[in-house]
């Protein structure tokens, strides 16, 4: 490059790299300039405050997020040990129709099944003492209906 620059020649324009940009502060930025395609967040971070947010924001901006399991995985891509969140800018032309098949899959999948996800309450399974205590009253039911009978 001194060389070009010593022979008064201009700097070639390179092309712009794909982005793949990591953490939770510049995600949050690239989703509110909506420069981020798809965001994706680790599930096991810790505290969970640093990432509460992200899936309200991309909501409302129109991002498609997702969910992936383990902070290692999403450190993989960007080469560390762990990252909270990965945001994608762009992909190379001939991976559009591959970027455009999954953002419809994951919009199906989380930003479309937010209100079902958000009324789930849980399992339903009871504790040790509730379920004693409603064994207990419907063993004392039966017993009661066993000497009406008979």
């Amino acid at each position: 490059r001194a060389e070009t620059k010593a022979a008064k020649k201009e700097d070639a324009p390179t092309k712009k790299p794909n982005l793949l940009r990591q953490g939770a502060n510049a995600v949050t930025k690239l989703v509110e300039q909506k420069k981020a395609q798809l965001v994706v967040i680790a599930h096991d971070v810790d505290p969970l405050e640093l990432v509460l947010h992200l899936p309200a924001l991309c909501r409302k901006m129109g991002v498609a997020y997702c969910i992936v399991k383990g902070k290692a995985r999403l450190g993989r891509l960007v080469r560390r040990k762990t990252c909270t969140a990965v945001a994608l800018t762009q992909v190379d032309s001939g991976e559009r129709t591959t970027l455009a098949k999954l953002l419809e899959a994951i919009r199906t999948n989380y930003n479309e099944r937010f209100e079902e996800i958000r009324r789930h309450w849980g399992g339903g399974v009871l504790g040790a003492k509730s379920a004693a205590r409603i064994a207990k009253l419907e063993k004392a039911k039966a017993r009661e209906l066993a000497q009406k009978q008979g």
